[in-house]
């Protein structure tokens, strides 16, 4: 598992990054704003959710504060995926959000 700083996922996103942003916050949280392009899959759902990971394709986690994406990163490690979780969070994001 690999860490990021917030800064550091604005600029991926900037200069392109075939990543899958995960967001794990609740879909109330979620539909208040989020990353562009962002899929939420709600932190108690990430072990029913496992399925539909690839282990080929890269995902960084992200959610509020950096709690809960560590966590759904830990699970997402053991299951021998190419996980990037963000430090922060979404209360640190300065680019777009989407609604």
């Amino acid at each position: 598992m690999k860490h990021i700083t917030i800064d550091a996922l604005q600029d991926a996103l900037q200069t392109g990054t075939e990543a899958h942003i995960i967001d794990v916050r609740t879909p109330e949280e979620f539909n208040e704003g989020h990353i562009k392009g962002a899929k939420n899959i709600p932190l108690d759902t990430i072990p029913a959710s496992v399925d539909s990971f690839n282990d080929e394709d890269e995902y960084i986690i992200i959610c509020k504060r950096g709690g809960r994406a560590l966590q759904a990163a830990e699970y997402l490690d053991n299951e021998h995926l190419n996980i990037t979780v963000v430090d922060q969070g979404m209360d640190d994001w300065k680019g777009e959000i989407t609604k």
